[in-house]
């Protein structure tokens, strides 16, 4: 199918790539259908773009954590397996939305920080094409020099 989206343009999407949110993400909880898209690098892509087939306005940066140097072990109840339909661990993949923070001084978001959500990542069952987001992780977070 083909979809108008407000920063990507039309885009084809199969409909069997479409990656469901039961109860849609928070403040966007009537956002329950997304398309994932990457940059050019089909082999190792860096960026993705989760877009909302519910409404083309709505469109979110995300990484593999790994990319920033962060390995999750998120320990996930029988009601989060249940909504991801996971059967098996190695089917989840943890995403983090990240986002340009304009602060009083900075006006240009193109300027603006990067910085990632690592508190509330999102995790998506690669086999059922379900997700969720997991919000409020507490996080130890180990800096190692290698």
């Amino acid at each position: 199918m083909l979809f108008n989206s407000s920063l990507l343009g039309e885009v084809e999407v199969d409909e069997n790539t479409i990656i469901t949110f039961e109860h849609g993400l928070p403040a966007f909880e009537n956002c329950t259908r997304f398309k994932l898209f990457h940059d050019a690098d089909r082999n190792n892509p860096r960026v993705y773009w989760l877009q909302s087939l519910d409404s083309p306005d709505v469109l979110f940066s995300v990484t593999d954590p790994s990319r920033l140097g962060i390995r999750y072990e998120v320990l996930l109840s029988d009601e989060e397996i249940a909504t991801l339909a996971l059967a098996r661990p190695e089917d989840a993949m943890v995403l983090l939305i990240v986002y340009r923070e304009l602060d009083s001084e900075e006006t240009n978001p193109l300027l603006a920080q990067l910085r990632a959500n690592v508190r509330s990542p999102l995790i998506i069952n690669l086999a059922t094409l379900r997700g969720m987001q997991k919000p409020n992780l507490e996080c130890d977070i180990v800096f190692r020099n290698t």
